[in-house]
């Protein structure tokens, strides 16, 4: 931007928008003193920030005359005083510093005085601008202007409440925006004291109230102009009263909060009403057709993950042409519902959960070609689906078709190829390869076809399919060997073949999978050994599993190389050799899980549709994600686990042939959940560093040779919910704590050598064992030993000429003794006589 714009002394209106300036504003603009009209606004969004203008606006507090200041996507986190500069302009109307980069730290130093602040200012927008606390910025605009008309902060992170009397302060406002932040607490009833709002935007924060309560505080308003109500996505409670006085209301989002109770048949009078969203919220009861009778330009219905029944006509004829439908979980069935044949506009179209049992008409497949997204998942749907229907050739691009978890049967239908995202599992489809091998199938980016009847073998034709991000075809009837061409999946994520009949040896052609997070092929018939290009080609690798099949050799030093690996799963092969002591480089398991919960493929397309309000176009973002899941075997039964995978860190090399020692470097894996190393050859001591195993919940080392005692710090895990020892040949005491001692006495079992609690062996008393079993048998010799013998008349000898010489040496001791000797002598007769002479006087009375 040319410094020389500040020559023009005169200059009232500048207009450079639409623009691509870089670099920074000249400072020069400070002396365009008579500058009413600024407009930078660039030709595009520019996130990147070293591609746009930038400044300080020292320039700014100059322009007192500015009336007009627009400059967004500029640069201005050197701004350290930017609410300053801004106060100073007193006669400013139109306030735009939208995604300018402006940070907390900006604001916190530089609160300015309101006392020259414009009271004109009808206009702002600081949305799109780093997180902040509310708790500044509402005071700065409140007591600054009562003129305010628009307010846009929403994308901003504000953090704290909204000021009880803002509501109040603002009474001209006639659009607030504060969506997609962070703001708590109750939302301020002196909001809907103003009967000027048309739209109002609070939409994701974490906002509080009764819904009911600010309808009733909006009541009086004789005129309400309110088009746009967004409260969703918050912590809002209460009933949806009767609605039919916001006559201008045009969009109502009110999904993904606590509301509850029915909804009142008022909302069906609202004609102007295009968008209504009551979403995953508490909501019951019937909607019958009085819901929808004057909506006639209703084009969204989202009333998904209530309680709703619905309650219309089977010959119901909607007066509405709706493009996008949301009623999962709500009460459509048992029949199919036919209204949904007068919907000839829909393109996103969600029914899953619906309680529907019937076969699926053909006229519902025919708007396929122009929908994105078709949910009809977790019903009872039955039947073939007729490939005629549409011909294979349609495309079908952007679409993504759910149909899982229902009793669909027969072929695949090809037409189904050109979809991007195609989730058939658990039904009864029992061929595919209609749609597997395909042409069209090149558009393909998730594929789920598991659980299901497909058999046969998997046909070489994945070269087109290079698109692929996730391909599931587990629990079917496959057989064969795995396809060469499978290497062309360039893009793949996650492949899941497990459960099946393959064969023969993992295609070296796999190795070009490089973005390959989940491989499961667990649960066939594969042989050879473990490739090693595993661990030097897939970096990026997250859950590997092999287990039940017969693979055979040693475990690859490569497989050290996979750091971000969580669960690895070697067991019931023909594996031999040792544990690689490289393992210790498994460095997402030697770390405290931190990641998320769950494993995902996402893929994100933006769509251009059209805004019914103003007829402009825009590009949504339709988001696919597919959480990903492993079945293992967990205390012992197969388990699938998906929503909690990426916490895992387990390893399981159980049921193989492995020999050696248990490497004490896998002991550095502290973030371990799962250790299974039993029914192996491992011979040696458990390594005494195992309580460093903190996360540790299950142990399994049994059916080993393990030899020695069992390590003091095993007790001191807490989390150790599963221990298994049992069938090795351990020796000494069970360590003291509860942790080891109030387990089932099977855990240890196996190992003769080994006593303590809870077992019945107590341990050894001067180095001989005492078994209970055997207290009063042969065995109570162990203890009556020949040197218990030995001392026991070596103690009587010494005790006995003790005291014999003692008496001979000490005469007083001599005579002492023999007194006592006569005393005791004398009671004892005259005891004796005395008892005798009363026995025979009871006698002679008799």
């Amino acid at each position: 931007m040319p410094p020389q714009l500040g020559n023009l002394l005169s200059l009232e209106h500048l207009n450079l928008s639409a623009n691509a300036f870089t670099g920074t504003i000249p400072s020069q603009f400070k002396n365009l003193s008579r500058l009413q009209h600024l407009d930078l606004h660039p030709m595009y969004y520019a996130w990147d920030k070293t591609m746009s203008l930038s400044s300080d606006l020292q320039w700014l507090s100059e322009l007192s005359t500015m009336r007009y200041l627009s400059l967004p996507w500029m640069n201005l986190s050197g701004a350290s005083n930017w609410q300053q500069q801004v106060s100073s302009l007193s006669h400013l109307q139109y306030l735009d510093l939208h995604g300018c980069n402006l940070v907390d730290s900006v604001l916190t130093s530089s609160l300015a005085s309101p006392s020259n602040f414009s009271t004109s200012l009808s206009y702002v927008d600081i949305s799109n601008n780093s997180p902040r606390d509310a708790s500044l910025i509402f005071p700065w605009l409140m007591n600054s202007t009562g003129s305010l008309v628009t307010l846009r902060m929403n994308n901003n992170g504000l953090t704290g409440t909204i000021p009880k009397t803002f509501g109040d302060n603002l009474s001209s406002l006639e659009e607030l925006n504060l969506a997609n932040n962070e703001l708590k607490g109750q939302i301020p009833v002196s909001l809907f004291h103003s009967c000027n709002l048309v739209e109002i935007h609070l939409s994701k924060n974490h906002l509080t109230g009764e819904f009911h309560e600010y309808i009733r505080e909006f009541s009086p308003c004789a005129h309400k102009p309110l088009q746009i109500l967004d409260l969703g996505w918050n912590e809002i409670t209460g009933m949806v009263p009767d609605l039919s006085q916001l006559s201008s209301l045009k969009v109502l989002r009110l999904d993904n909060n606590r509301l509850s109770g029915t909804i009142h048949e008022g909302i069906g009078q609202l004609s102007n009403l295009s968008d209504l969203s009551l979403g995953n919220n508490l909501l019951h009861g019937l909607i019958s057709e009085a819901h929808f009778s004057r909506l006639s330009n209703l084009y969204t219905l989202d009333l998904s993950h209530n309680a709703f029944v619905f309650n219309v006509s089977v010959d119901w004829v909607p007066p509405f042409n709706l493009s996008v439908v949301n009623l999962a979980s709500c009460n459509l069935g048992p029949n199919f519902p036919k209204w949904l044949q007068t919907q000839v506009y829909i393109w996103d179209l969600d029914i899953s959960y619906a309680g529907i049992s019937s076969t699926v008409p053909n006229w519902f497949w025919e708007p396929l070609p122009q929908m994105l997204n078709l949910n009809i998942s977790h019903n009872r749907l039955r039947g073939k689906i007729e490939s005629q229907i549409l011909p294979a050739i349609v495309s079908l691009e952007g679409l993504s078709v759910d149909l899982s978890f229902n009793l669909f049967e027969g072929p695949i239908p090809a037409f189904l190829s050109t979809a991007e995202h195609v989730f058939l599992s658990n039904n009864r489809f029992s061929i595919a390869n209609p749609l597997l091998c395909a042409n069209s199938s090149k558009y393909t980016r998730f594929m789920d076809l598991s659980n299901n009847n497909l058999r046969g073998e998997l046909s070489d034709c994945w070269r087109s399919s290079e698109l692929l991000v996730v391909l599931d075809l587990s629990n079917n009837q496959f057989y064969g060997n795995m396809p060469k061409s499978l290497g062309s999946l360039t893009n793949i994520q996650s492949i899941h073949f497990e459960g099946n009949d393959f064969s023969g040896e993992i295609p070296s052609s796999l190795h070009n999978c490089t973005q390959l997070q989940v491989f499961d092929v667990a649960g066939n018939n594969l042989s050879g050994t473990i490739p090693s290009w595993i661990g030097d080609n897939i970096p990026k690798l997250l859950v590997l599993s092999l287990h039940s099949n017969h693979f055979h050799g040693n475990i690859p030093l490569s497989m050290c190389n996979l750091h971000e690996l969580h669960v690895l799963d070697l067991s019931l092969n023909i594996l031999s050799g040792n544990i690689p002591k490289c393992i210790s480089n498994l460095s997402a398991m030697a770390t405290l899980a931190n990641s998320n919960a769950t494993i995902t493929d996402d893929y994100h397309n933006n769509v251009i549709t059209t805004d019914v309000h103003n007829g402009s176009t825009y590009g949504p973002e339709v988001s696919i994600i597919y959480n990903d899941s492993t079945s293992l075997i967990w205390k012992g039964k197969m388990s699938k686990y998906g929503s909690t995978l990426g916490l895992l860190r387990s390893i399981d090399f159980s049921s193989n042939r492995l020999t050696g020692k248990i490497p004490t470097e896998m002991m550095s894996l502290i973030g371990l959940v799962s250790l299974n190393l039993s029914r192996n050859l491992f011979s040696g001591e458990i390594p005494p560093t195992i309580g460093q195993l903190k996360s540790i919940d299950f142990l399994d080392l049994s059916r080993n040779h393990l030899s020695g005692t069992i390590p003091s710090q095993l007790a001191q895990i807490d989390r150790l919910s599963v221990l298994d020892l049992s069938y090795n040949d351990l020796s000494g005491e069970i360590p003291l704590g509860t942790q080891l001692q109030t387990r089932d006495a099977s855990d240890y079992a196996g190992n003769p050598k080994l006593c303590g609690a809870p077992l019945n062996n107590t341990c050894p008393i001067h180095g001989h064992q005492i078994s209970e079993h055997d207290a009063d048998g042969d065995d109570d010799e162990q203890f009556v030993s020949e040197g218990f013998y030995i001392a026991m008349a070596a103690g009587f000898v010494m005790a006995f000429w003790g005291v014999c010489f003692s008496l001979i040496l000490k005469k007083s001791w001599r005579y002492a003794y023999f007194k006592l000797l006569s005393d005791v002598y004398d009671k004892l007769y005259v005891f004796t006589a005395i008892k005798v002479a009363k026995l025979k006087r009871i006698r002679s009375q008799i």
